[in-house]
């Protein structure tokens, strides 16, 4: 899953196809109406939650790329000094 969005449709039914091709191997009954209605919650349940993974992940990302493309260029010194320069034009205009 090399892709930054990922829908949770396209997860959900992942995620329910393979439950269910695991869940046909066994030596089971027939899925009933109920146990399909349980696949599909969870289905849901699962793919919501690892929708919010792969957002965090993408983010953590995102953000280390910005910290390097930063670091490169010394972003860091400028934006210190960026502060300062903004901290003192406050003081002044207080005083």
């Amino acid at each position: 899953m090399e892709n930054s969005k990922t829908s949770k449709k396209a997860l959900k039914s992942l995620i329910k196809e393979s439950m269910e091709e695991a869940i046909g191997t066994l030596k089971l009954p027939k899925a009933t109406k109920k146990v399909n209605k349980l696949l599909e919650r969870n289905a849901r349940r699962l793919a919501a939650a690892y929708a919010d993974i792969l957002k965090r992940e993408h983010k953590k990302k995102k953000k280390a790329e910005k910290f390097m493309e930063d670091a490169v260029k010394g972003g860091k010194k400028k934006a210190k000094k960026e502060k300062t320069a903004k901290a003192e034009k406050l003081t002044l205009e207080t005083a």
